[in-house]
């Protein structure tokens, strides 16, 4: 099977970091041809390292990773010669030694299009940092017309709204199916949604009245991230073969991403090499954002809503 990836790339000091050279050679290891488009200044080591890889294309900062994705898949010509495409970028730690465990594993699901998970906030949508298309989806005018159409957005959450979201939804529209390489079980769900509800305690003050109590419970109900509620399950044989690096940075549940990242490195010491190292150095460029704040715990929910901590007893 013939296969183009496209990954989009950043880094503020211009460089490769560990674990984003392990991502390129795994990716590189199990495609044909492997295009990385790149919006930092690179040095010359680190461009001379990654040329030897992959092809490298060069564009200014603008647009987040979905204009890199554009820029790419135009750079690489004709995309019907390929069996599948695909578009990733570098915010995530890949655990496994190699993708061909999770091609080979999704080359047997009936589906269109597929991705590493899923998430339903907003709208049910593919997660867009890893996404792979059949080559009857790549020649489709839906999935044309979406990167003809695009424009480079500014603002994250429009860029969320519009072009993650939208892009399953016009591949959805168009009778498309899609899948997922991660398969939430029962006991997921379960403790996602504990997980929801704690998260939906420390986002508030203690409810006061009615409406209060009914926005604390939309907000438990709303449907997780499993990039960020489920985050742990990379430590369970890497069912969930990845970690976001936002969520070792914000710990946005706060579930002790300090202690996530110390299992996964002693799990997984090759693939999470120098990622400690990147969050601090990075760390003064990636402000807390108002999103990822959480609110002291009324002591009053504590024994309702005990913390939920990521546990290496697999």
């Amino acid at each position: 099977m013939s296969r183009l990836a496209v990954m989009a790339h950043y880094d503020v000091a211009g460089e490769l970091r560990p674990h984003v050279r392990g991502q390129v050679e795994a990716l590189a290891a199990s495609v044909d041809t492997l295009l990385v488009c790149t919006t930092a200044s690179l040095q010359d080591s680190a461009r001379a390292w990654l040329k030897e890889r992959a092809v490298v294309v060069e564009r200014a900062n603008y647009g987040y990773d979905f204009f890199s994705y554009k820029v790419g898949l135009d750079a690489a010509g004709d995309l019907t010669q390929y069996d599948e495409v695909v578009v990733c970028n570098d915010t995530y730690v890949f655990a496994l030694d190699s993708y061909a465990p999770v091609f080979d594993e999704m080359a047997t699901r009936p589906c269109d299009f597929w991705g590493l998970t899923a998430a339903e906030r907003l709208a049910p949508h593919i997660q867009s940092f890893f996404v792979a298309f059949r080559p009857w989806v790549v020649a489709s005018r839906a999935f044309t017309a979406f990167w003809e159409e695009m424009e480079p957005i500014s603002k994250r959450r429009q860029v969320i709204r519009r072009y993650e979201i939208g892009m399953s939804k016009r591949l959805y529209d168009a009778g498309f199916v899609s899948d997922t390489y991660f398969v939430e079980t029962v006991e997921d769900r379960r403790i996602a949604r504990e997980r929801m509800r704690w998260w939906a305690a420390h986002r508030s003050s203690f409810p006061r009245n009615r409406a209060e109590v009914r926005e604390w419970r939309e907000r438990a109900n709303e449907p997780w991230n499993p990039a960020r509620s489920l985050a742990d399950r990379v430590l369970d044989n890497a069912r969930l073969p990845y970690v976001k690096i936002d969520t070792l940075r914000y710990d946005p549940y706060n579930l002790d991403a300090k202690r996530l990242l110390e299992l996964c490195e002693r799990r997984f010491p090759q693939r999470f090499a120098g990622v400690r190292e990147f969050l601090e150095d990075t760390a003064q460029y990636y402000p807390v954002r108002d999103t990822e704040r959480l609110l002291p715990t009324p002591l009053a929910l504590e024994p309702l809503f005990p913390r939920v901590r990521y546990s290496d007893a697999r």
